[in-house]
């Protein structure tokens, strides 16, 4: 009788991923061989340094079923064939999942397991959504952003959605099973600019540069001014990315300088951290053993060795036509302030509608 390879045992299982895995890649591979192999083998291996997230490239058509994500670390691009992105627009990624929305409802895809988990539509009652109509068409989807508090696959997950609502962008969250969503209420005033999730309080920075507070357990909610002398409202990029057990604040504030509306010349990157002490922000050009990656739709923060701390990646977007464009990657050091574009090996012109590109740190669960 021939043995049976989902029976080793998780010690020499754990034993053969050592020596046999030397990427987070071949790693991610020798999991998805078996639901036991799975199990056996932990979804986080100390052997290997921490996984760089994949840049999902958008969809040629909103039809399409396959999926293209390039790997940084060894310049490939690779294919999913994933049926039910099909028709579905991309509205963002959080802890390796993807956020798809077709006709106002929202579900969460792992691209690697292929699971999905629906969540609450954008049309159950109360209706967070009202239909928002450009000169041209109607705009296919109302979400801009969503963060989740940890792997849908957990309990507890909650998730935090940036979405068009009426004649204004707003938040509202759901937990994994909820029939509808609940929206953040706040004092009306500046328009939000971009929103993270931190130990379950949503962090939001505003036109006028205040940053606010909503926690999701007793719903309390407040803000404090955190003007930026530098800020440039024609051409700085601003995202909030999650802060690290060694932050003396839950965020970090990233300034993206761009000599152009089309983003295709960047001057500087500045990030900023809080300081409790001070009760201001305060401009740091180190970060650590920490490497960032930027994206209007989702921002990421890791840990790395020395050849990458203080590193920030981010994607441009050259316009071909006022319908397309082409992507590129670019690596700014902290420290140095040099500023250094990375080659993509694709070089296809995406449609507009089609959505935006998206770092997507690749989930076995």
């Amino acid at each position: 009788m021939r043995p049976c390879w989902a029976d080793l045992p998780g010690d020499l299982l754990t034993i053969i991923a050592e020596k046999a895995s030397t990427t987070n890649t071949q790693y991610v591979h020798l999991r998805a061989v078996c639901k036991a192999w799975r199990r056996a083998l932990t979804p986080h291996p100390n052997h290997l340094p921490p996984q760089f997230p994949w840049l999902m490239l958008p969809k040629l058509s909103i039809s399409d079923a396959d999926i293209f994500f390039y790997d940084m670390a060894r310049s490939k691009t690779y294919r999913f064939q994933l049926p039910y992105v099909s028709g579905k627009y991309h509205c963002g990624s959080s802890h390796g999942w993807l956020v798809l929305e077709h006709e106002h409802r929202v579900s969460l895809l792992n691209p690697v397991t292929s699971r999905c988990i629906n969540l609450p539509s954008f049309d159950a009652p109360p209706t967070l959504r009202k239909m928002y109509v450009s000169s041209n068409a109607i705009y296919p989807t109302c979400i801009a952003k969503v963060c989740l508090s940890c792997t849908p696959s957990k309990p507890g997950c909650i998730v935090v959605a940036w979405f068009f609502s009426s004649s204004n962008w707003e938040l509202g969250f759901c937990r994994i099973g909820d029939s509808q969503w609940t929206e953040l209420k706040w004092d009306a005033g500046p328009s939000v600019m971009d929103f993270t999730l931190y130990n379950n309080l949503v962090y939001t920075v505003n036109t006028k540069m205040e940053i606010s507070v909503y926690d999701l357990q007793d719903r309390s909610v407040w803000t404090f001014p955190s003007k930026f002398n530098f800020y440039n409202r024609m051409h700085d990029e601003i995202n909030l990315v999650e802060g690290d057990a060694d932050s003396s604040g839950p965020l970090i504030v990233i300034t993206v300088d761009c000599g152009t509306m089309d983003f295709v010349e960047i001057n500087k990157v500045c990030v900023y951290k809080w300081c409790d002490e001070r009760q201001r922000w305060h401009r740091v050009k180190e970060i650590g053993k920490r490497v960032l990656f930027l994206n209007m739709r989702n921002s990421i923060n890791l840990q790395c060795d020395e050849k990458q701390e203080n590193d920030v990646y981010y994607d441009i977007r050259h316009s071909v036509t006022i319908e397309s464009f082409r992507i590129g990657i670019h690596r700014a050091n902290l420290e140095s302030g040099k500023v250094v574009p990375h080659k993509l090996s694709t070089m296809d012109v995406f449609p507009s509608m089609c959505g935006l590109p998206l770092w997507v740190t690749p989930s076995l669960i």
